[in-house]
């Protein structure tokens, strides 16, 4: 069940309501795999089936196989307040993955489309079920690339030209973090971007700090063997695409730093120790892009 592409991306086929849930079916599901795929979502969604693989602030995801194909079940917790309301507006989430999912693939940008979907009358829950792409998540590529320098530089220019392509259709990612992007094994040097609750194809995305914002969450976290140099290498291969040149070049990438600056100190903020002194004083703002060395 490979991950669909581009023109693959069909209409839901199937509509089922079972257990309270209201579920639509993709196209790409063999006939003879709906059930079985429905019951391992529901099964899932009921603790029974799965291994929880992330968990956080707004949903829960789990691991289950079919056959010799992982699947990954997301589950949505329901929204709250103004967020309840958005929802009879403009949809649900599991809806908007669907069609941001589409919208990236039809742009020439990997995304992992869902082969299943739905919501939980009762609850308010929403459920996304998709198949695991062929890639290796980010931080592990850059671990296993290890000496080879030539291969993890080209890594990383590939990747900072990607997200200019990104923003140059239009989009702005809702969480590109390390662990949210996959080096493809089918398409060397392109890369398949996961979790787009959030994304959004937007005017926004024509402004300066909108766009260096998805670049801090990429570069904020401290991954092994990854240097100062080398997120400057994902800079400069962005700017070269996006083509950002002269004075305006020079002043995103002082800009992007204190950006990078800010969100580490609000990180370290958030994990220090209430007896920390630096962040009671309020000092935690002057942490460096890079901590710089003992003498």
């Amino acid at each position: 069940m490979a991950v669909p592409r581009g023109s693959e991306i069909a209409d839901p086929l199937t509509t089922v309501q079972q257990d309270g849930w209201i579920l639509a079916l993709a196209g790409t599901v063999a006939p003879e795999l709906r059930p079985t795929v429905i019951r391992l979502a529901l099964d899932a969604a009921a603790g029974t089936a799965g291994k929880r693989v992330r968990r956080s602030q707004h949903a829960d995801t789990s691991l289950v196989e079919l056959g010799n194909q992982d699947l990954f079940v997301k589950l949505v917790r329901p929204r709250r307040g103004l967020k309840r309301l958005r929802r009879w507006t403009r949809g649900t989430t599991a809806e908007h993955v669907v069609a941001i999912a589409a919208a990236l693939q039809r742009d020439g940008l990997r995304a992992p489309a869902p082969i299943l979907w739905g919501s939980e009358v009762r609850r308010g829950r929403e459920i996304i079920v998709t198949a695991r792409a062929r890639g290796t998540l980010l931080p592990r590529s850059l671990r296993e690339a290890g000496r080879d320098l030539t291969g993890k530089r080209a890594l990383l220019r590939a990747l900072g030209a990607e997200i200019a392509r990104l923003h140059l259709r239009g989009y702005l990612h809702g969480d590109l973090t390390p662990f949210n992007v996959l080096c493809s094994r089918d398409e060397p040097d392109r890369f398949i971007l996961l979790d787009h609750e959030r994304t959004r194809r937007t005017w926004l995305s024509r402004f300066t700090r909108p766009r260096l914002r998805n670049l801090v969450q990429l570069g904020h976290f401290s991954l092994p063997g990854l240097t100062r140099t080398d997120r400057m290498r994902v800079w400069c291969a962005y700017a070269e695409v996006y083509q950002s040149t002269g004075r305006r070049r020079r002043s995103e990438v002082r800009r992007l730093g204190r950006m990078i600056q800010k969100r580490l100190a609000e990180d370290l903020r958030k994990t220090a120790a209430p007896a920390d002194r630096m962040v009671a004083r309020g000092d935690a703002d002057k942490v460096p892009w890079r901590p710089r060395k003992s003498p």
